[in-house]
């Protein structure tokens, strides 16, 4: 089994994008997709949550387009369907059918199994499944109908709303933790329980943040991810400063105040509220489908009467 990426004469594709909370995420992509080698005009709109992009082929793919948004922090929603592939002999084969099906605009790669006599598509929104067909068709085989949806736009914004729970709730339950132990009466060890409990919360619920903002760095700009990792890192870095070495803190005999509550509160708050966010978007996309599909697919005019 194979993978390859698409490659064609001209490229313009619609490329939906998760994890954009703020049009400043937008103008940060847009930034950098326009950096690209290879893309010639891309545009990002935080309402709709698309990245129109025009690239050119022979430069760059909508694999390496998907990886430089992965790489400053965000997702990429896209399709991957599984189809049943026929007149296929031997591995020369699998490669002709990859080669078809990598050559439809909107296809990132294609896997073809000879044994299995599958091919496994990841293409963005808007790609049209008949194109697939006609494609494999112009090479000698033939492409079935859809088996399987593997994955859709719809399924990878569950998944982003199942992440950020999970993040949102081990961050709240050690902060709270936190905030009590904190303000609770001292004891031997306090400061490394303190410490212990702010990191998960730090470098695991607020991963995304740090992501975001190296990417943002790696492109000369910032965001709000910028904001968000340097202010908890400068609460959390300086409380651990304060644990290791109290000594530079001391003033009149008082242990230094530590801050693992406040980043950790912090974190807790901007994943709820973009949890919130993501949930309510979600629900507003979910009930666009459905008044889409309450249209008539037919239509009786009678004319004059």
């Amino acid at each position: 089994m194979a993978d390859r990426i698409s490659s064609k004469k001209s490229g313009k594709a619609s490329v939906h994008i998760t994890g954009m909370t703020c049009t400043t995420c937008a103008a940060t992509i847009e930034k950098a997709l326009s950096e690209t080698p290879g893309v010639e005009q891309a545009n990002v709109n935080f309402a709709s949550e698309k990245a129109s992009v025009e690239y050119d082929p022979t430069k760059v793919d909508l694999a390496k387009i998907k990886n430089t948004i992965s790489q400053m922090g965000y997702g990429v929603a896209t399709k991957k369907s599984l189809f049943p592939v026929g007149g296929m002999t031997c591995a020369s084969c699998v490669a002709r059918v990859e080669d078809a099906l990598s050559s439809v605009p909107g296809v990132i790669s294609a896997s073809v199994n000879l044994a299995s006599e599958k091919a496994t598509v990841e293409y963005v929104e808007g790609t049209e499944l008949a194109d697939l067909r006609r494609a494999v068709r112009n090479a000698g085989y033939e492409l079935g109908r859809e088996i399987q949806a593997l994955e859709d736009v719809t399924t990878a914004a569950q998944r982003e709303i199942r992440a950020l729970r999970n993040r949102l709730i081990i961050a709240i339950a050690l902060g709270v933790a936190i905030m009590v132990i904190g303000f609770g009466p001292s004891f031997v060890g306090k400061p490394y329980l303190l410490w212990a409990l702010a990191t998960p919360v730090q470098f695991w619920a607020g991963w995304r943040f740090y992501r975001g903002a190296w990417g943002a760095l790696r492109h000369k700009t910032a965001d709000m991810n910028t904001l968000i990792a340097v202010g908890t890192s400068a609460a959390y870095f300086y409380s651990v400063v304060a644990v290791l070495f109290p000594g530079l803190f001391t003033t009149g005999g008082l242990e230094p105040h530590l801050y693992f509550e406040t980043s950790a509160l912090i974190i807790a708050l901007i994943l709820l509220g973009r949890f919130l966010e993501a949930r309510a978007r979600g629900q507003t996309s979910e009930a666009i489908k459905k008044l889409i599909g309450m249209q008539p697919k037919t239509a009786l005019v009678i004319r004059d009467g």
